[in-house]
């Protein structure tokens, strides 16, 4: 009988295929981790968007309330125009407000609430309408943001197509 020493070619062959299999899966691993990050990363900015346009929509009810909760400064127009410069508003107190103290406290704390969003800007306008024979009077609230945090070519409002600002527009026909 003849008896052949016992060794394995292909174990030999095969020397160091884990280190490479681990470097592999790291590899891998590492990949899916960024793609992890980065749809964290765009949920948190969709998030923020989010909180946003919700602020902007309680902003735009918020005015919209306290103009019909004043139809004498309403109907005379003191209400229109851009908000970017409005005084500190009155001290009223325990005493009632007359209706254009009312008027400046509602802008003044509106205009306050307004610049807390990213060069949050802000305007009313009134156009008078006639509907099968009856005059109303449409106010359009609008509001503009800078929802992408980098600096806007045109701070006008509204916004050209081509820069960062938001627009929205509230409508309400009285």
């Amino acid at each position: 009988m003849h008896f052949r020493p016992c060794y394995f070619p292909h174990f030999i062959r095969h020397a160091g295929s884990s280190l490479i299999e681990v470097l592999v899966t790291m590899v891998i691993l590492s990949i899916g981790l960024l793609g992890y990050a980065g749809m964290q990363v765009n949920s948190m900015r969709s998030t923020e968007t989010g909180r946003m346009r919700s602020e902007v929509i309680a902003l735009a009810s918020d005015i919209s309330d306290r103009l019909k909760a004043n139809p004498q400064q309403l109907n005379a127009g003191a209400y229109i125009g851009s908000l970017s410069a409005i005084s500190s508003p009155p001290e009223c107190g325990s005493s009632s407000c007359t209706s254009q103290q009312m008027r400046q406290q509602d802008l003044s704390n509106w205009h306050e609430r307004l610049a807390l969003l990213p060069d949050g800007k802000g305007g009313i306008t009134k156009t008078t309408l006639t509907l099968d024979g009856i005059d109303s009077t449409l106010m359009t609230i609008s509001l503009c943001w800078n929802e992408a945090r980098i600096t806007a070519q045109d701070n006008s409002c509204p916004p050209r197509s081509d820069n960062a600002l938001q627009l929205f527009q509230l409508r309400v026909l009285q």
